[in-house]
């Protein structure tokens, strides 16, 4: 990379880092409010620019891959469950496919931070 591409690659870096605080909060909210189909639009817009900044920096791709891969589940788990059924069994799944989802944004945003700092 040349000097002058670094503060673009930063740039990007940090808007990624950016969305993905705004898809956290959302898709937070999307688990609360199971079908709001305007902010599952939104959620699924949010995952669009987020696969664009990724696309862009190499150094993610292993990271956004795994959010990817984490909200494909979340988004699965909800279309499947059952309000009908709601129980301790179907929240524990949940906690858990919530959980692997929150651990993927957080591990890419930790990365998009670490790789902007270590140029710095």
């Amino acid at each position: 990379m040349t000097a002058s591409a670094a503060p673009i690659l930063d740039a990007i870096l940090i808007q990624l880092a950016a969305a993905l605080e705004k898809y956290d909060e959302d898709s937070e909210r999307l688990v609360r409010t199971w079908l709001d189909m305007d902010l599952y639009r939104d959620v699924s817009d949010q995952m669009d620019a987020i696969r664009m900044y990724s696309s862009l920096l190499p150094d993610v791709q292993v990271h956004w891959l795994e959010l990817l891969i984490a909200h494909s589940e979340l988004v699965h788990w909800l279309w499947r469950r059952d309000p009908a059924q709601a129980g301790v069994l179907q929240e524990e799944r949940l906690a858990d496919v919530r959980a692997r989802h929150v651990d993927s944004i957080a591990a890419l945003r930790e990365r998009c931070l670490r790789t902007v700092s270590q140029r710095s």
